[in-house]
This record gives C-alpha cells, sequence and structure tokens, in this order.
C-alpha cells in the first residue's frame, strides 16, 4: 500500500509534523507539495512539485503523480480539494474543530481521520460518515538548559507557544497577566504579535514575546506552569509537548483538549480571562510531571499504527 501525501502549506505546524512522522516510518509512500516548504527540510524533496495555495495548475501535475500510488491522503484543505481529481481512492485528515464549509468534500471521502473526538463530532454533525479518530503523536522533547536570563525574571514564570493568531487566544492570555504574578514567556510569532505587543504594554502586563524557537527543551525547562488559552483547537499538540516535559497546565476547554488534558491539569472556558487569572494561581499548588504518564498514551508509534491501518482498511475496499 502505497500513499501519496498532499500537502501545500508554506508552514511548519501541527500536521506537518505528524506527516513527518508518517513517511519516516513509511519509505514506500510519497509526498506532493511545496519544493522549498519547511517540510522539505525534514523530509526531502516532494515527490510531486506543486505550487502553494489553490493553483489549478497543480491538477494535472497531481493527478500524473497519483497513478504510482495506491491511495491519495489530503492533509490540508487546498491539498484536499486538489486530491479530489487524483484519481485514487481518497482519505483527508482533518484538524480544524468547526464545522466544514463545504461537507460534500468529506462525504466524497473513503475516510476522514480526525486528530480528536471533538473534530469527529463536527464533523457527523455536518453529515458526514466514515470518519475515525486518530490523536496525535509526540516525540518526548528533550530538556535542556533554562533560557538565558529568563530565570532572573519576576516569578513565577507562565510559558505559551504557538502561532499568534487570533483562534490561538493569546490576547485572552494577556489580559489575564494583567491579574497574575509574575512574568508570561510566550514562543511563537505571527500576524498578531505588533497588536499583542501593544496590549500587554496598555496593561501593564509582564509579558516577553520570544518568537519562534527552534525547540523547546529550554522553554519548557524554564516556565513554572504551562498555558494554552485557545478559543478553538483541533486537539494541542504543544500541550502534549509540555505535560510530557513534566509542566503543570492550563489549558481551555476547546476542542480537543479535554481529551488530552483530563485531570492531569486545569481546565477553564475559552475567551475568559479572570478564570484563566484563577487556574494560573491555583496550578502552583499541584505536582509537576503529573501529565507525563498521560503524554506517553499518545505516542508517535501508536499514531502512525492507526493511520496505517485506516489506509490499508481503505485499500482493501
Amino acid at each position: 500500500m502505497r500513499v501519496l501525501h498532499v500537502d501545500t502549506a508554506t508552514e511548519l505546524r501541527g500536521g506537518q509534523r505528524q506527516l513527518a512522522y508518517l513517511l519516516a516510518d513509511r519509505p514506500d509512500d510519497g509526498w506532493a507539495g511545496v519544493p522549498d516548504a519547511p517540510l522539505a527540510a525534514l523530509v526531502g524533496p516532494p515527490a510531486v512539485a506543486l505550487r502553494p495555495g489553490p493553483d489549478l495548475r497543480n491538477l494535472l501535475p497531481l493527478r500524473a503523480g497519483a497513478r504510482a500510488y495506491d491511495l491519495v491522503a489530503a492533509h490540508t484543505p487546498h491539498a484536499h480539494g486538489l486530491a479530489l481529481a487524483a484519481g485514487r481512492p481518497l482519505v483527508v485528515h482533518r484538524r480544524v474543530d468547526f464545522p466544514p464549509r463545504h461537507p460534500w468534500k468529506y462525504r466524497s471521502a473513503a475516510a476522514v481521520v480526525a486528530v480528536s473526538e471533538a473534530v469527529a463530532r463536527v464533523l457527523r454533525a455536518a453529515g458526514v460518515d466514515r470518519v475515525e479518530v486518530v490523536h496525535d503523536g509526540v516525540a518526548v522533547p528533550i530538556l535542556e538548559a533554562p533560557l538565558p536570563g529568563a530565570l532572573d525574571l519576576p516569578r513565577p514564570l507562565w510559558g505559551a507557544a504557538g502561532a499568534l493568531v487570533a483562534h490561538t487566544g493569546h490576547a485572552h492570555l494577556v489580559d489575564a497577566m494583567a491579574q497574575a504574578p509574575g512574568t508570561l514567556l510566550i514562543a511563537g510569532d505571527g500576524p498578531l504579535r505588533a497588536a499583542l505587543e501593544a496590549r500587554a504594554a496598555a496593561l501593564g502586563a509582564r509579558v516577553v514575546f520570544l518568537g519562534a524557537l527552534p525547540a523547546l527543551g529550554g522553554f519548557f525547562a524554564t516556565i513554572d506552569a504551562f498555558v494554552h488559552p485557545s478559543v478553538e483547537e483541533g486537539l494541542g499538540q504543544v500541550v502534549l509537548e509540555a505535560m510530557g516535559a513534566g509542566c503543570r497546565v492550563v489549558a481551555t476547554t476547546a476542542g480537543g483538549l479535554p481529551e488530552i488534558v483530563g485531570s492531569a491539569g486545569l481546565l477553564v472556558p475559552p475567551g475568559d480571562a479572570r478564570a484563566l487569572a484563577t487556574a494560573m494561581g491555583a496550578v502552583l499548588a499541584r505536582p509537576r510531571g503529573e501529565g507525563i504518564a498521560v503524554a506517553a498514551r499518545f505516542s508517535v508509534a501508536r499514531m502512525v499504527a492507526e493511520t496505517g491501518a485506516i489506509y490499508g482498511m481503505v485499500g482493501a475496499r
């Protein structure tokens, strides 16, 4: 069973990291995507070179390249649209917890792989059947030396990580920092960075914007607790990484987050800065490391095996 994985993203986020794990374990598979995308630096150049975005010029090369494979797996929304014309059985991976804009596209797939039960419920409510749930797999981060100078900042040190976009909810966390002691360190970048910096300054919140970090081992070793304020969240891969690193965790109940955090952290409603601040005050009384055993259940090997089983099931039909 040879699978052509289609991913037209030009950034490296959770879905691309999961695809990199799949390709590392499935050497007979190939991928179609943008040659200079960050994913290529992890897994090598694509077997089928595509242009970024919904470019109709991708249709012919994708259809020609797919002939060498038994199955096509679409990992991004633009890839999904292209893969419908590939002429091969189609598996679609869905990572977001809001209703699909075009449910018919999902109904036409041989299977849809949802990253959480929360995402699966949204798909089923839209009339999509043949939905299978495969939670992300994460590698336990290797803890490194604390970030230089960070330990001299006012404590406690709170950490957050992710793209600085609206659905990650960092604005609510900045608001919470106006009510919480200590310093917030944010690892990540995005279009809302300048607005968040201005918001923190206006509120007098102690927030340090670190930008994108190549690895989070030193970040996790520095902070006293990890806070994930998303208002929409398919699963929350970085939360699993934080738990695996032994961090205390505060997260929202958005999407699939309750499925991975459970009782190993504190959960609050999305968009509620006051609830975030209260939970941050309470989480420091909890022991470090209580999420390690939980995160261990979300291994890369399990994700690869469960995804491969779905591909095999589709291929056997």
